[in-house]
């Protein structure tokens, strides 16, 4: 907000402390809600992770959501742990792990014999799902045609002071890095969200470029921003082919950064972004066809939302691609916290996932969830990725947030019933 909104240092603090507050709302209520509801009993303990699960789902729904590094994200590496996610999505993930951290604090608080057998039990349970999944995924998708598609990683900072003669030679060095791959076999090319600050579909010079470019050679996906009248700005993701284009709108917009929520309240606050106006939200959730196959498109901030690529993947994508300028975050561990958060849209639908950023950290990530390649951070890379077009649908892209849902009712039930229906005697199970 300082370095990019030009907002003062004092008001950026202010600023950041209200968004921590707001958040750690959540917590405390969560924090209140479960010492309320434990008792001697110790299976009143087991409704932490259901009341967790529903503090999960209140952060990402509310006020636009900000569900950025859910407890069941650091679970990324541990892929058969992570397996289940098919079923339940992230929030499956958060569960387990609370769950597991119930189990070991009651087995120091008790010391009883029991629980490590629960304990046992359950990694037996959790991981020999996961390992089968696991494999059943790759048993189905391993005679399925492989592809191949280029990424680029320019090293571009949000830099838009460049002139009109350091724009072009940007652009042709985006061009000759995607000759490269194309004669490596790259059936299309990806670049990021912010490559250079053109409008490519309202200058006629620069889309004959583009259109000239993959007419000749291949496709290109790219992001641009759009301009449709002097108050609507799209952040897209254009699809260059051949003679024609398409494009995606940013229907999930990343708050101060592409629009400012309560903007009569926080009239002193500016985005952190270049447009004048605040960027315009998409009008719908659609896939871009590629060579007779649907990509679906997530920019930046909207792969951490797992009911909105559900929705792509339920309208018929066979591949995720996804873009991102994560220069923003500097050199903070933000970059590959948001890398780790596409692996969970990997594993809930089963896609291939290719992923372009401006300066890192880019992937190729199968749809069992593992990283095959990731790009250095803050330098430049270009690189090849073979992946596959996939049509099966998991139970997660079908019927979506069942799950979390279930966990919210339940402590809706739970609390219901200790408040109107309390026990006369609470049963020690563990002295």
């Amino acid at each position: 907000m300082v370095y990019y909104g030009e907002t003062s240092r004092f008001l950026s603090f202010i600023g950041l402390i209200a968004l921590s507050a707001y958040l750690s709302l959540f917590s405390g209520l969560a924090g209140i809600y479960i010492k309320k509801s434990l008792s001697s009993n110790i299976l009143s303990y087991f409704i932490i992770p259901f009341i967790w699960v529903s503090k999960d789902i209140l952060v990402e729904k509310i006020f636009g959501g900000f569900p950025w590094c859910f407890a069941g994200y650091s679970q990324y590496k541990n892929i058969y742990f992570i397996q289940m996610a098919e079923i339940g999505g992230i929030h499956l993930i958060t569960f387990f792990l609370i769950y597991f951290n119930i189990l070991f604090y009651l087995l120091f608080k008790y010391k009883n014999k029991k629980l490590i057998l629960v304990i046992i039990i359950s990694f037996i349970f959790i991981y020999s799902d996961g390992y089968f999944l696991y494999k059943r995924n790759n048993h189905e998708i391993k005679e399925i045609k492989t592809h191949i598609a280029g990424i680029i990683q320019p090293n571009t900072k949000n830099d838009p002071n460049l002139n009109y003669q350091e724009k072009i030679i940007k652009l042709e060095e985006l061009f000759n890095d995607s000759i490269k791959l194309k004669e490596k076999g790259a059936e299309f090319i990806i670049w990021p969200e912010y490559t250079v600050s053109i409008y490519p579909l309202q200058n006629n010079f620069f889309k004959r470029k583009f259109l000239k470019f993959t007419n000749s050679n291949v496709p290109i996906f790219a992001g641009f921003t759009d301009l449709k009248n002097s108050k609507e700005i799209y952040n897209s993701v254009i699809l260059f082919q051949k003679n024609k284009s398409e494009k995606y709108d940013k229907v999930h917009l990343t708050p101060f950064g592409e629009y400012i929520p309560f903007r009569k309240l926080l009239f002193f606050v500016k985005k952190i972004t270049d447009e004048i106006g605040d960027f315009t939200f998409g009008k719908s959730v659609h896939n871009l066809k590629i060579h007779n196959h649907f990509a679906s498109t997530p920019i930046c901030y909207e792969i951490i939302f797992p009911e909105l690529i559900r929705k792509f993947i339920s309208n018929g994508g066979e591949l995720i691609i996804t873009i991102s300028n994560d220069s923003w975050f500097g050199d903070s561990s933000a970059p590959l916290q948001h890398l780790s958060m596409a692996i969970f849209r990997s594993i809930e639908n089963r896609r291939y996932i290719l992923r372009s950023t401006s300066n890192g950290i880019s992937a190729l990530i199968s749809s069992s969830g593992e990283i095959i390649y990731q790009s250095p951070s803050h330098k430049k890379d270009t690189f090849i990725t073979k992946f596959k077009y996939l049509t099966k649908k998991t139970f997660f892209t079908k019927y979506g947030y069942i799950f979390p849902y279930f966990c919210m009712i339940l402590v809706i039930v739970y609390f219901i019933k200790i408040k109107f229906f309390p026990k006369r005697k609470n049963l020690k199970l563990f002295k």
